[in-house]
């Protein structure tokens, strides 16, 4: 008997072969999909006994998105200090290594579980940390814990975070108290070391992963000591078998090709990724390594990301939300929008970016640069039931069965998505999650945010005297 048959829906199945079941249906069973197929020959056999049927007759059924970027800790930080140019990151680093303790991490972690799941993604990447938080592994371990349960499919991690060194934190215990603590770049890989050995396992659907601030030349650290840890985080990544994730931008790459060659393979993922050369190109075609662009990006706004040159050369290539602050959302079906708007202005040139092809950025290829794509990414038997469904009995989607992938790229909102399955649990019916108060998740976002707030006890970030201006930026 199987669990769980979706039936009557518009199965998009983003498979090898980009099939489409205008009239299709999944079945679940223990977890993994058990079959896939139009209706008519699931009827024609018979149809199988399930513990639920969920008639899917308006809906689109297809495969969750995958977000391999964005930051914990961001979904309370989003809009401060948006009129701060240079000064964002320096802020939000102060914020998170001196205004927070364990129960923000949690009820963040918690609240960005939730807006991703509620925009239809059922895989996501956090860098816990703007530029990463390395003093506390109670931080990594409150985001895993928080995500895993609302039910999403998460990979969190540190690494590395930019010099220069030492680095000062606050800690506060449970009674409020505060104490300062004072880590070497020894003490920070201890740390990286730690949460890889006892988080991983230690919650369901959760991964810890090594996730640096950026790997290739810093100009804040010396040659050294950036090759140095250049080579410790690829050998963690090795030794742990789990994703290396990071910031890369102009030189980069040809950096760690010459200094630390070990880095770059299909490990390894790269966001952001402006100002390649083409000897950079060249590179990241011969290693596999993965770029990961933000198409609504500060980094891609201000600079380059040559997207389709890479894509032209077959580089492996995914988009991400980089959610959630000062100005972003974890809302991928925007950003799938975003990506074909700014190709196709940059390059003059509307036919560039096909629906098919912006799907796949959202699934299949994140899922690859993940090395999970033989669990998820597409509706494949065998796979992980990791499913979501698409009202598409909306002005704005209709008349839906006409070109549905078309319909879904260009027209569809995360706030469409109904219905989120992860191996085989339903984490959202009819928009409502399932394991979660999330009336609660918000609340308590709420007070870690005050907490926070007053911490950091900074009143100039809250009021953008330029809102009504023509150049936000002071």
């Amino acid at each position: 008997m199987l669990d769980v048959l979706l039936a009557n829906g518009a199965v998009i199945t983003v498979d090898g072969e980009n099939r489409v079941f205008e009239r299709g249906y999944v079945a679940v069973k223990d977890g993994l999909i058990a079959g896939v197929g139009s209706m008519e020959e699931l009827e024609s056999d018979g149809m199988p006994e399930a513990k639920r049927v969920m008639d899917m007759n308006g809906h689109a059924v297809l495969p969750g998105l995958v977000d391999a970027h964005g930051h914990g800790g961001h979904c309370l930080l989003k809009t401060l200090g948006e009129h701060y140019d240079d000064e964002w990151n320096e802020m939000a680093v102060h914020a998170y290594y001196r205004c927070t303790d364990t129960d923000f991490w949690y009820n963040e972690g918690a609240l960005a579980a939730a807006e991703r799941i509620k925009f239809g993604t059922t895989t996501a990447v956090s860098m816990v940390g703007s530029d990463p938080k390395i003093d506390s592994v109670a931080a990594v371990d409150a985001n895993l814990a928080a995500s895993s349960a609302v039910g999403i499919r998460q990979f969190s991690g540190i690494g590395f975070p930019d010099g220069p060194w030492p680095k000062t934190a606050v800690q506060y215990d449970e009674e409020g108290g505060a104490h300062t603590l004072t880590l070497s770049q020894t003490d920070a890989l201890q740390n990286i070391e730690t949460c890889l050995r006892t988080l991983n396992g230690k919650y369901p659907r959760a991964t810890c992963i090594v996730a640096p601030g950026r790997m290739g030349r810093r100009s804040n650290v010396s040659e050294e000591d950036t090759i140095w840890q250049n080579k410790e985080m690829a050998r963690l990544a090795e030794e742990y078998d789990v994703p290396l994730h990071t910031h890369a931008y102009s030189g980069d790459v040809k950096f760690m090709y010459e200094t630390s060659p070990e880095a770059l393979s299909p490990r390894i993922s790269l966001t952001h990724s402006t100002g390649y050369s083409d000897e950079e190109l060249e590179i990241l075609k011969e290693t596999g390594a993965w770029v990961l662009h933000g198409p609504t990006t500060y980094s891609n706004a201000m600079w380059h990301c040559r997207v389709m040159d890479m894509l032209e050369k077959g580089i492996n290539f995914a988009i991400v939300t980089d959610g959630t602050a000062p100005d972003r959302s974890y809302d991928l079906w925007r950003d799938m929008k975003n990506i074909q708007v700014v190709q196709r202005y940059v390059h003059q040139n509307y036919g560039l970016m096909p629906c098919g092809t912006v799907l796949r950025l959202a699934t299949i290829e994140p899922a690859r640069a993940l090395g999970i794509d033989h669990l998820v990414g597409s509706l494949e038997v065998g796979k992980k039931a990791d499913i979501i469904t698409v009202n598409v009995m909306q002005p704005h989607l209709a008349p839906f069965r006409v070109m549905p992938i078309q319909r879904l790229v260009s027209h569809a909102m995360g706030q469409d998505v109904d219905n989120v399955i992860v191996e085989g649990e339903v984490v959202m019916e009819n928009r409502r999650l399932t394991r979660v108060d999330e009336a609660e998740i918000l609340q308590k976002a709420a007070e870690s945010f005050e907490k926070m707030l007053a911490r950091l006890d900074r009143t100039d970030i809250l009021e953008n005297p330029n809102l009504y201006g023509l150049n936000q930026y002071v």
